[in-house]
């Protein structure tokens, strides 16, 4: 990862085929609360994840399923 000098974001650079990160069940909890802080939004924590916010929806409707 490096900084550009125009925006000051993190940009990661792939040297191989991209794969999919397999979350833990922890992990994904861990992101839905995030979720449920009153100044974050779904697609906000998605972006700081590197994740669709389709997904994390999908977590969290399963995981109200579960209870």
């Amino acid at each position: 990862m490096f900084n550009t000098s125009q925006n000051n974001k993190m940009v990661e650079v792939l040297s191989g085929p991209e794969r999919r990160r397999r979350r833990t069940p922890q992990e994904k909890i861990v992101i839905i609360q995030q979720t449920m802080e009153p100044s974050m939004s779904v697609s906000h924590v998605a972006r700081l994840h590197g994740i669709n916010a389709n997904q994390i929806f999908k977590w969290r409707n399963s995981m109200k399923k579960a209870r």
